[in-house]
Order: C-alpha cells, then structure tokens, then sequence
C-alpha cells in the first residue's frame, strides 16, 4: 500500500459517506484529534498511548483491520517495516480513486444483520421456553402420579340444581355396607365419595357435570340430584361410596373401569358406553 495511514483513514471514511462531525458524535474523539490523525500529524496528539487509542477505536469504527492500522503507524513513526496481517486488495472506487479496505457494507446490509440476529436470538428463547414448559409438565405429572398432589376441578353450582360439597373427610366410625337402597327423604339421591388415594374420577347430578380431575384422599366429593347421579373412574378401587348415608364398600376392584348411576329409588343400569 503506498498511501499513507491518514489518507487511507480518510478514504475509508470518505467511502462510508460519513464526515468527521460524525465519527466525533460516535467515538466522542475530539474534532482536532480526528484531522490529526487523517493529516498524519501525530505530533498534534496527546502522546502515543492515546495515538494507538484513538487508531484502535477508529479502525474498528471504519472496519479497517486494527492490527494493519496499527502497524502502518508505527511503521510511520519509527520506521519499523509494516507486515500487513492479511493480504491488501486494491479495490477502485466509483471516484477512480484506490481504496485499500473492503467497502463498508450498506446500510440495507447492516439492518439484514440486524433483523437476522433478532430472530436467531428470539427462536433460541422460545426455544428456551418450550424446554421449561416440558420439564414443568413432566414434573406435574411425576408429582400427581406419586400421590404428593391433588388437583380439584370445582364447577359453579346453578341454583335450579342440588349442590355438591367437597369437604374434608373426618374420622368417623364406618357403618356396614348394606345390600337395600337407601331411599332418602326428599326424595333426591346423594352420592358420597371417599377416595383412598389419588385417583380420576367424574361425577355429575341431573346431566350437568359436577367433578372431573384427580381427586386425593384428604378430599370428600359429594353431589345430590334429583333424577340421576354418574360416577366414572378409571380404578373403582381407589373410592369408598356411600348412598344416602349408608356405606357401600369401595367402588369397584382396584384398577377397575367403572361407571355407574345411581337414581332416588336406587342404582340404575347404564348399558354399554
């Protein structure tokens, strides 16, 4: 390269379209110091230490090589032969004039980079979030699964309707299962469910869906209709029932499908499903 480090300073300057007044407003590199170094006058500098300085925030801002910069001033300093770190390419401008650094990339160029980096750093942290969302819901369900939880769907009650109570089991003397139907009252049929462990069950009164989820066994869940009572579950032998009061054992054998229904003068036949 026969030109000077200033006058290549200048041109690749020049060639980003950029005056001083800019390169001042973005390196905060005094105006005089600036026209110092693209005149070749280091002596106008504060000392060598601050001349590499503002050589090496320079480069950078320019996209020059720092090493090559560097180098071409002590090279003009004290006389030490320059060794470009990477071969020089001649390139000639649209002016005719011999640029010695690659052109600076276009404004268009730089946005691309910009929006490319974006989007790689977003679809890593959406990454990130489908990740945490797995483990979140494997562990929910390690945890629900080894009976240290208990999860509870309550529906709002409608007022034309009898309510369901969930309501914490009490130690209570069990009466003996009895094979006659317990007509109530009132003329309605109460369900009374005491789960002995963790366990999906669904109950609903009248049609309308009164539990669904996994019930535990510090809970009570209990609904009253007026025409028909359904209970699903898919381990009959997790749930103590009781009907109208009275205690009918557990609800099936452990690890039986059941589904049953129960009606105010007794338990009714639901046929296949």
């Amino acid at each position: 390269m026969t030109d000077s480090l200033g006058i290549w300073l200048r041109r690749s300057r020049e060639a980003r379209k950029q005056d001083l007044e800019d390169v001042v407003r973005a390196l905060r590199i005094r105006h005089r110091y600036l026209q110092a170094l693209e005149m070749g006058d280091y002596e106008a500098l504060p000392g060598p230490i601050q001349a590499r300085g503002f050589l090496r925030n320079y480069a950078r801002f320019l996209g020059l090589p720092v090493e090559d910069v560097l180098a071409r001033y002590d090279s003009e300093v004290r006389g030490v032969p320059f060794q470009p770190s990477v071969p020089e390419i001649q390139m000639i401008n649209i002016k005719g004039m011999r640029n010695w650094a690659p052109p600076p990339p276009s404004v268009e160029e730089e946005r691309a980079a910009v929006r490319a980096n974006s989007s790689g750093g977003l679809l890593k942290i959406l990454a990130a979030v489908l990740v945490l969302f797995a483990i979140f819901t494997v562990a929910v369900f390690l945890w629900l699964e080894l009976g240290q939880g208990t999860v509870i769907e309550a529906a709002v009650p409608d007022p034309s309707s009898p309510a369901v109570v969930i309501q914490p089991v009490t130690a209570t003397a069990t009466p003996e299962a009895s094979n006659s139907f317990p007509v109530s009252s009132d003329g309605t049929v109460r369900i009374r469910l005491l789960p002995l462990g963790h366990a999906w069950i669904s109950v609903s009164a009248d049609e309308r869906v009164i539990f669904q989820g996994i019930a535990g066994p510090e809970q009570a869940v209990e609904a009253i209709a007026n025409e028909m009572v359904i209970v699903s579950t898919g381990n009959g032998g997790a749930f103590r029932l009781f009907v109208n009061g009275e205690d009918w054992d557990v609800l099936g054998e452990q690890g039986e499908v059941v589904r049953k229904a129960w009606t105010p003068t007794g338990e009714t036949p639901l046929g296949d499903w």
